[in-house]
């Protein structure tokens, strides 16, 4: 096996012993371009990004192909116009194997590419610093996968050790500490679980001067006890478990989800592998939707589900565990591991409608963040006949709503307004509140572009921003408060639309589990607002923000906006500056 390294100084190893590599950084560049390129690259793109100062550029782009082809052992590879990165078996490149999470060992170190200088090709740099966020993300998202899989496989400290690199990896991201205190947890070492929580809300109080998320003291939480003297844990699970989904509900998160720990951990006592896969399930997806900032611990709790799941051959409660697992790493724009969780879930789904209905909406929700919005639209309409087949109500109500937001950014703005209004007759009917300011917030972008008064969009939407803040929602409050800003721009109040511009970026930025696209959304409407208003500091820097999480997240329709408004910016200051540069 030939391995491509390029993670920290880029080099060869066939079976872990280094060999001779391509000589050249250019060398180096133009096999690492091709191999992230998602699409084939034309030959005259490459030239314009690598060969523009050679004497024989396109000569020069033919040498190095074929010097690559030599090194690789890969004669068939680089062929034709434009041009592939496959490289067919035999190969395999460091960054694809830690992005699934599937290294031996401990992760690889190094930053991408490092030490690559290209000089005289500023188009290619600016696409390295793109893709140097990129993959930190990936591969990030690697060792947070390795770790829930060591958590699930019964191994904490190995998962203890990954989880310490995720932590010195992202100090500052709450998500790698809650995984660490889960693993020291895990290993029975509780004192040292509670003194890890101490330790990491004290820091992220002091870096970030914001008290951290509950989620730190629950992971460090004591498993609970077995109550009901002379009863058997199965049935103190079944009971514990019919009650906390009650609990749920009804709307008393807290409860049902202690609720549903109890009946998890008297599932462990009883050995019911398939009652700890159902209790495990029902505890995970609870701490990923009824609570906020917990997604990091229903993912390990998911995890412990998808494992006794598989190991009774339950395809169905895998399946759910897959899609509830693949929801978070959506929201987290880890593009990655999304992907083999929904691949993995839709072959065990079946042909049940209700298990694909989930999947496809998960999918058509990672399609338009990822800027497919053909393909979002026509896996929302799957998902939405799936559900009304399986008469999934509440699922069908979600994939109208959020499918919304993709035919607003089509711009089909009348089938925009039917779903959304189809969305919102099926939430007044499952009285089903917890959605509804998405809905709302989506309905008011289509009212605002199909030419509405901007003072009946604003009047709405008081009552969409007071429900987001009720159900205590960054995201819904984030949303709404942005249309607000839109809305009273449109009004000619630029006053308040400022306020509400900034009212949304500070509640994006308050959740540590948010959905990043919101974020992003929220940063791109802040600079085209400070854009319009000739505030262009403003405007640079939402829009630097934006293209940074863009490149992280994979969201690319995103980056490309970012570099529409970074160039204006530039050229409102003087700087002339190729659209095609700043990507």
């Amino acid at each position: 096996m030939l391995t491509i390294r390029l993670l920290g100084r880029p080099r060869l190893e066939r079976d872990g012993v280094g060999v001779p590599g391509p000589r050249g950084h250019k060398a180096w560049a133009l096999l690492a371009r091709l191999i992230r390129s998602p699409d084939p690259v034309s030959r005259q793109t490459l030239v314009d990004e690598l060969f523009s100062q050679a004497d024989d550029p396109m000569g020069a782009l033919r040498w190095t192909l074929a010097e690559l082809r030599r090194k690789l052992g890969a004669p068939e590879a680089f062929h034709g116009d434009p041009l592939s990165g496959d490289l067919g078996p035999g190969i395999e490149v460091d960054v694809t194997v830690a992005a699934l999470g599937r290294f031996t060992g401990l992760p690889p170190e190094g930053r991408f590419l490092e030490r690559v200088d290209v000089r005289d090709s500023a188009t290619f740099e600016t696409w390295l610093l793109v893709e140097r966020e990129r993959v930190d993300a990936e591969v990030l998202s690697g060792i947070r996968e390795a770790t829930l899989r060591a958590l699930a496989q019964g191994e904490p400290d190995v998962a203890v050790d990954l989880a310490r690199i995720m932590v010195a990896r992202e100090p500052l991201d709450e998500g790698p500490h809650v995984l660490l205190i889960s693993a020291l947890a895990a290993t029975g070492r509780t004192e040292a679980a509670a003194r890890q929580a101490q330790t990491s809300s004290a820091m992220l109080q002091r870096e970030l001067g914001v008290a951290p998320s509950a989620a730190l003291r629950d992971a460090a939480a004591p498993r609970p006890a077995q109550t009901g003297a002379g009863v058997s844990p199965l049935a103190t699970a079944k009971a514990l478990r019919a009650s906390g989904l009650d609990a749920l509900s009804a709307g008393v998160a807290a409860e049902g989800i202690a609720r549903l720990r109890g009946a998890a951990a008297a599932a462990q006592d009883s050995g019911d592998t398939a009652m700890v896969a159902e209790c495990l399930l029902e505890l995970g997806t609870a701490l990923v939707h009824a609570v906020h900032s917990h997604d990091d611990e229903g993912s390990v709790v998911l995890g412990g589900a998808l494992a006794a799941a598989s190991d009774a051959g339950l395809d169905a409660i895998a399946s759910r565990a897959l899609s509830e697992l693949a929801n978070v790493e959506v929201l987290a724009g880890r593009r990655v591991t999304a992907a083999v969780h929904l691949e993995w879930s839709r072959e065990l789904a079946g042909a049940d409608p209700a298990l694909l209905a989930q999947v496809a909406s998960i999918e058509a929700m990672d399609l338009h963040d990822r800027g497919h919005l053909d393909r979002a639209r026509e896996t929302f309409r799957a998902a939405i006949a799936h559900a009304r087949s399986a008469g999934k109500a509440r699922r069908e109500a979600w994939s109208l709503g959020v499918g919304a937001r993709t035919l607003y950014w089509q711009g089909d703005l009348p089938e925009a307004r039917s779903w959304v209004d189809r969305s919102l007759a099926i939430i007044e009917r499952e009285r089903w509140s917890a959605f509804r300011p998405w809905v709302e917030a989506w309905g008011a972008h289509v009212d605002l572009a199909l030419g509405a008064d901007p003072r009946e969009v604003i009047a709405s939407l008081e009552s969409t921003f007071e429900l987001s803040c009720q159900l205590k929602d960054a995201c819904w409050q984030g949303m709404s408060a942005k249309v607000m800003a839109l809305a009273y721009d449109a009004a000619g109040d630029r006053s308040a639309s400022r306020q509400w511009i900034q009212t949304a970026s500070a509640a994006c930025s308050r959740e540590t589990d948010a959905y990043e696209w919101v974020r992003a959304d929220v940063a791109l409407a802040h600079a085209e607002l400070a854009l319009t208003w000739g505030e262009i500091d403003t405007a640079s820097g939402r829009a630097e923000d934006l293209r940074i999480l863009a490149a992280r997240c994979g969201l690319v329709d995103m980056l490309d906006r970012a570099a529409v408004v970074l160039d204006t910016a530039m050229q409102a200051r003087g700087v002339p500056l190729t659209r095609a540069a700043r990507r």
